[in-house]
């Protein structure tokens, strides 16, 4: 199993990538998971530069080494896009429950790679003595927690619209709308807690990861022609590494 842990920052590094890419390929921002305003002055300069940042920075996330300063460099990155362009949709329709899910999700992106930057098994022994470390892995689970929290909500908020994403072999979509609700909070309160974590972290891994190959995969192949559905199979493949990255991390308390 801990091999399979191990794997939780490739995972999120190929997501990283992958964005870039989209980006590069299309020619615009990912229209779902980073919709920034048409009228943003420079706004082809700031594309460019976030998926070169995105590309780049996920290439060096691979290689132990350049791991953490990738790492850091990213995390700090969606942590400024959660400011703009999320907060400031949200502020004009604080209603919005789409603006809600993308903050969410940037929100879960920065606390990744902020959890990857201090995940002491990925680095040398005695290279995680600084302050600045633990301090990332702490505020990188309350933020991943906080995501999950609004997910969670969500799916209980908008349980009939969700259930119509399920895919048509799966039985009793609504049940899997609210059961998934429960697992997210599930997930939050034992982040939180630090109780039954890597059992938590590692069952919501697997669950991505299942939706990675039997929800989103089988879209993108009938719809490859569509950004939304590539970006969202990365999504998905980004949150099943930050489970993974944190289900190595703790240690089970009773």
């Amino acid at each position: 199993m801990q091999e399979l842990y191990k794997t939780g920052r490739y995972f999120f590094a190929v997501a990283i990538i992958a964005f870039g890419v989209i980006q590069f390929i299309t020619g615009n921002f990912m229209s779902g998971f980073l919709p920034v305003y048409e009228n943003l002055p420079g706004r082809r300069f700031f594309l460019y530069l976030i998926s070169t940042v995105f590309l780049v920075g996920g290439l060096a996330m691979i290689p132990s080494g350049t791991s953490r300063r990738a790492a850091l460099l990213l995390g700090f990155l969606f942590s400024l896009l959660v400011i703009y362009p999320h907060l400031v949709r949200l502020i004009s329709d604080i209603h919005n429950a789409p603006t809600w899910t993308v903050i969410a999700e940037t929100l879960a992106f920065s606390a990744g790679a902020f959890i990857i930057a201090g995940d002491y098994p990925n680095y040398p022994i005695g290279k995680t003595s600084e302050p600045l470390f633990p301090k990332l892995l702490k505020t990188g689970r309350i933020f991943f927690a906080i995501s999950l929290l609004v997910f969670s909500i969500q799916h209980f908020m908008y349980a009939d619209y969700i259930a119509t994403l399920i895919t048509s072999w799966i039985p009793f979509p609504l049940f899997w709308a609210y059961f998934v609700g429960v697992a997210f909070i599930a997930g939050c309160i034992s982040i939180l807690t630090n109780i039954k974590t890597r059992l938590a972290c590692t069952l919501l891994g697997f669950m991505f990861l299942f939706w990675v190959i039997f929800l989103h995969a089988p879209r993108v192949f009938a719809n490859a022609h569509k950004e939304s559905e590539w970006t969202s199979l990365f999504i998905a493949l980004g949150f099943c590494g930050i489970f993974f990255t944190l289900a190595r991390q703790y240690a089970d308390r009773i």
